[in-house]
Order: structure tokens, then C-alpha cells, then sequence
């Protein structure tokens, strides 16, 4: 519980800190779909649900966001139900009439909220408890109106730090479309 609260006040801290230096606050709905599978041994893959919250800083060159989602990953037989929380860092490419597009990593910390193994090994997938580390790196393409909303299309790929479940891997690959808006004026030139 402790590691949990830690990350959340780190992510918000530092989001803060970035704030400061910002020309604009996002915020943001985010909601589509992941395609992962397990590692050691590897698994088929399977879809799920991805949806959640943005917050960030945003400049004319830069995107830093906190991000709080709920996903769902695994693999053929195991489904892991995940509230995700992290900070990502990237920068921006404009293009005129508001088209953005923003290469970025970061860090994520998952937290298993529920587990679906219906058939055997159950215990190696939902006996785990403990905190799922990733790096995230992607590609957000997206277009700014004049009023400050966009909205956009985000493809990452996690890199795993940690375990799922007593030593094996979640691949995870998100697919999504976000909605959202930005207070303070970085809007298209």
C-alpha cells in the first residue's frame, strides 16, 4: 500500500512541477483497447478494455502528462484486471491547422484490481498481489481546434520491468482515442 501512495504522490508531484513551466493544463478522456499476451512461457494473445484520465503540462515543443487508467491484460487463459498509474514525458511535433503529433516514454505502476483464470495454473496468475512496473514508449497523433479541445489517437508499447505473476511477463500494446482539452492557450498556429 505504502509503494502505492508513494507513486501516486510522486506522479502528481512532478506533473505539478511541470505545470509551472507550462503555456497550457490538458485534461483528457482516454478509452480503447489492449492486445497483450504473457512471456515465459508465451501465450496467445488476447484483447481488452483500456480507458481512463489524463492531466499534464503542455508547451509548444513538449507533453507531460499523469495518466490513471484501468486495463485489462494477459493472455490466452489468465485475464488481469489493472488500475495503471504513471507519468509520461515526450515532445511535440506541430504541423499547421492544429495537427499534433507527440513521441514519448515514461514510467507506469499497475495495480492487479482482479484476476480471471479459469483453467489451470490459477495460482500462478492470481495468487499475485504485488505491483506490476512498466515503461511505456509511443506515438499520439492528434489535431487542436482554436477553443482548445482535441481529440487524437495514442499506440503505445509497455515494456515490462516486472512480473505479473510469479516470473512471467505481460506484453502489452494499447490502442486508444482521447478526448480533451487545454486551459492557458497552446492552441494551433
Amino acid at each position: 500500500m505504502n509503494a502505492r501512495i508513494g507513486v501516486i504522490v510522486s506522479a502528481v508531484v512532478l506533473t505539478a512541477a511541470s505545470g509551472a513551466a507550462a503555456q497550457g493544463i490538458v485534461t483528457g478522456l482516454t478509452v480503447g483497447g489492449t492486445y497483450s499476451d504473457f512471456q515465459y512461457p508465451d501465450t496467445k494473445s488476447r484483447w481488452g478494455f483500456s480507458g481512463g484520465l489524463i492531466v499534464g503540462a503542455a508547451s509548444h515543443a513538449s507533453l507531460s502528462t499523469l495518466e490513471v487508467n484501468y486495463t485489462q491484460k494477459g493472455g490466452e487463459g489468465a485475464r488481469i484486471d489493472y488500475v495503471e498509474t504513471g507519468v509520461n514525458v515526450g515532445g511535440v511535433v506541430s504541423r499547421g491547422g492544429g495537427s499534433r503529433a507527440r513521441f514519448y516514454g515514461g514510467i507506469m505502476a499497475s495495480f492487479p484490481v482482479k484476476c480471471d483464470a479459469p483453467s489451470p495454473p490459477r495460482a500462478n496468475f492470481c495468487d499475485n498481489t504485488g505491483t506490476e512496473w512498466g515503461s511505456p514508449l509511443g506515438l499520439m497523433v492528434g489535431k487542436w481546434n482554436t477553443k482548445g479541445g482535441f481529440m487524437g489517437l495514442d499506440v503505445r508499447y509497455t515494456f515490462p520491468w516486472s512480473d505479473a505473476a510469479l516470473g512471467v511477463n505481460n506484453q502489452v500494446w494499447r490502442f486508444s482515442f482521447i478526448l480533451g482539452r487545454v486551459k492557458g492557450g497552446v492552441y494551433p498556429r
